[in-house]
């Protein structure tokens, strides 16, 4: 359960990623250059400023869609039954709690979800293991 929801977190953050560099970054970056005005100077502080902001939101795009890979390829290669996963956990938490600054509630639910599970079968394969 937690593999699917940690999965699903991933090719959301991917999507998401997508979505915040092409709407976001260059749509409003399109909308900019479209702009028809006699007034040269205000268009090159427009443009000046929005250069920076472009770069930032396709950076933080490019940060989302890394993230995105890196829970794939936990939920695919390291997070298996019958193991303790306390690491990747706590990982998945801190993600979901970067997520709630960022406002992404979608991946907020499935990293705080998929957490919480990870650690609950943390502790009952360790009171398992010592039962045996």
């Amino acid at each position: 359960m937690e593999r699917r929801l940690v999965l699903i977190m991933g090719i959301w953050q991917i999507i998401d990623g997508l979505i915040t560099i092409i709407f976001y970054g260059l749509g409003n970056q399109l909308n900019l250059f479209g702009f028809n005005s006699g007034n040269v100077t205000y268009l090159k502080q427009l443009d000046a400023t929005y250069g920076n902001i472009f770069l930032f939101v396709s950076s933080f795009g490019v940060v989302l869609i890394g993230l995105g890979i890196v829970n794939i390829l936990l939920s695919k290669k390291y997070i298996k039954d019958d193991q303790i996963h306390f690491k990747m956990g706590m990982y998945i938490m801190i993600q979901s709690l970067l997520s709630y600054f960022i406002l992404d509630f979608i991946s907020l639910i499935l990293g705080m979800t998929a957490g919480v599970l990870l650690i609950a079968k943390n502790k009952s394969i360790r009171l398992k293991k010592k039962l045996v």
